[in-house]
């Protein structure tokens, strides 16, 4: 598989609780009351983004706002959702890694992230 992102994703298996939003892409914001909250895992993270698979339906280019821990750092970041589906349906061959690893959740979300995560914290994943 060829590689188009600029940075290079980890793989990890980190519990998320997350936000995540309903309406119009272009008036939702992070600072409202989330539509519903959820959780799930992530399952890899860059400077730039991460993939988590969850049990919920989302849509993209929504806010997504994302509460996790990488080793004793607690972070909360903020992104859009850029992708999402079913895990079992997805043909790439991302999703069907995850989806052959029998991860709990049907769904998953991928996310680029509002600004960069410093590089120190991915290290420590």
């Amino acid at each position: 598989m060829t590689e188009k992102r600029i940075h290079p994703r980890k793989e990890c298996n980190i519990k998320t609780k997350f936000d995540y939003f309903e309406g119009d892409p272009e008036t939702v914001s992070v600072n409202q009351k989330p539509a519903k909250r959820s959780k799930g895992y992530m399952l890899n993270v860059s400077i730039s983004g991460a993939f988590l698979v969850c049990n919920c339906r989302v849509s993209v280019q929504m806010p997504i706002k994302l509460y996790c821990k990488i080793q004793k750092t607690k972070l909360e970041l903020e992104g859009e959702i850029v992708r999402t589906g079913m895990v079992q349906n997805n043909p790439s061959e991302v999703a069907q890694r995850y989806a052959a690893k029998n991860v709990k959740g049907d769904s998953y979300i991928a996310i680029r992230f509002k600004e960069l995560l410093p590089q120190s914290i991915i290290e420590q994943v």
